[in-house]
């Protein structure tokens, strides 16, 4: 995670969390970092899954269209 001194902007940020991770608990990482993220306004896409520490490729498909989509959309 990422600690910065200074804040500049508010970029889009994508979330997504193993309900069942063993290495970065969702309790104690994502459901602390998205509402936090929230409170200042940023604009946050958090996607939950049934799983662990690795991402399933449906989600890392959203991702990247989600991803993708910001960059066209500040294209214009």
């Amino acid at each position: 995670f990422a600690a910065p001194l200074v804040a500049h902007g508010k970029p889009r940020v994508f979330v997504s969390h193993g309900t069942d991770d063993r290495v970065l608990p969702i309790d104690s990482c994502s459901r602390q970092l998205v509402p936090a993220l929230q409170a200042l306004d940023y604009p946050v896409t958090y996607e939950e899954f049934d799983g662990g520490h690795d991402v399933p490729e449906r989600v890392v498909d959203r991702a990247v269209s989600w991803m993708l989509s910001g960059n066209r959309a500040a294209q214009r």
